[in-house]
C-alpha cells in the first residue's frame, strides 16, 4: 500500500539520519564523562550492566522470539554471560556519554541550553542524510519527479548551512561530497532495487566520504606544512567532526531495517509447502 511504503520510508529514511548524528554525541559525552569517571560511577555501570545482561536482555530476547529457547543455545554460561555483560557495560557507558553530552547531568548547569543546542546540532547533521535518503526512494520514480527530488535535496544541504550560521567554507565542504554522494546513490538505486540496495548505497557513500576526506585532508595538510594560513580547505576539529559523520551515516545504512524484503528462494518455499 502507498502509506504503508511512504511510512516505512520516512522512518527508514529518519533512522539514518538519527544513526548520522549520534556519534558526535557519543564523543562528546565520552570525554565528559571520562573527565568525571570515578569509582562509584563504575561500581553503577556494573550493577546496571548486570541486571541488563542477566534480566533484561535475556526476557526481551524470548519475548522477541516468542520462545523459551535461548536464541543461541550452543553457549556456555560463562561465555553467554561474559559476551551479555560486556555489551551491557558498554551500553549503560554510551547511555550516559550521551545523557552527558545533551543535559550536562554530571553538573546540572546549563541543562536547557546544552538540551536546546543538542536539536540544533542534531538537526544540523539529519537534515542531509534524511534529505539525501529520500531522493534515493524517488530516483525510481517518474523522471521529472526523480529530478525535483533530487535537487531539493541537494538545496536542503545548501540551505542547512545556511539557516544555522555556517560559514561559506564549511557550506561548501559540506555541499560537495554531499551531492556525490546523492548523485552516486540514484545511480545505485536505479540500476538495481532489491533488500541489498542500500547496503550498496552505504557502500558508495563509505568510497565517497573516504575519497573525499583523503583528498581533502592531504591538501589541508600541505597547506598547513607549507604556513598557508589566508586559504584553508578544513579545519582540522571540522575535519574529524565529518570522518564521525560520515560513520554514523554509512552505520545507519547498514544496520537500518531493510526497506526491499529478501524474496524468498524456491527451495525455502517448496520446503514451507513440505511443512504444511
Amino acid at each position: 500500500m502507498p502509506l504503508t511504503r511512504v511510512s516505512n520510508g520516512f522512518f527508514f529514511a529518519l533512522w539514518v539520519a538519527v544513526c548520522a548524528a549520534a556519534p558526535e554525541f557519543v564523543w562528546q559525552g565520552l570525554f565528559s564523562v571520562f573527565g568525571h569517571f570515578t569509582l562509584r560511577d563504575a561500581a553503577a555501570a556494573l550493577l546496571i550492566g548486570l541486571i541488563l545482561a542477566f534480566f533484561v536482555e535475556p526476557l526481551i530476547e524470548r519475548m522477541r522470539t516468542l520462545s523459551l529457547q535461548p536464541a543461541h543455545p550452543d553457549k556456555s554460561p560463562a561465555f553467554a554471560a561474559c559476551t551479555a555483560l560486556s555489551f551491557a557495560v558498554a551500553t549503560v557507558c554510551v547511555h550516559e556519554a550521551i545523557t552527558v553530552a545533551i543535559a550536562a547531568s554530571h553538573t546540572n548547569e546549563q541543562a536547557a541550553l546544552n538540551l536546546a543546542l543538542a536539536v540544533s546540532q542534531t538537526l544540523q547533521w539529519a537534515v542531509t542524510p534524511f534529505a539525501i535518503t529520500v531522493a534515493w526512494f524517488a530516483a525510481r520514480a517518474r523522471r521529472w519527479i526523480a529530478w525535483t527530488v533530487a535537487v531539493l535535496a541537494a538545496l536542503a544541504v545548501v540551505l542547512t548551512g545556511i539557516v544555522f550560521d555556517w560559514s561559506g567554507r564549511v557550506i561548501i565542504t559540506s555541499a560537495i561530497p554531499a551531492i556525490l554522494i546523492l548523485g552516486a546513490g540514484i545511480f545505485a538505486v536505479r540500476e538495481t532495487w532489491d533488500h541489498r540496495t542500500f547496503k550498496r548505497c552505504a557502500r558508495v557513500t563509505a568510497v565517497t566520504a573516504i575519497a573525499w576526506l583523503v583528498v581533502t585532508g592531504v591538501l589541508q595538510a600541505g597547506l598547513s606544512l607549507g604556513h598557508v594560513g589566508n586559504f584553508t580547505v578544513y579545519d582540522w576539529s571540522e575535519f574529524w567532526i565529518d570522518c564521525r559523520f560520515y560513520f554514523g551515516w554509512v552505520v545507519g545504512l547498514i544496520v537500518a531495517p531493510d526497506f526491499v524484503p529478501a524474496q524468498r528462494t524456491r527451495a525455502s518455499n517448496d520446503a514451507w509447502r513440505g511443512r504444511r
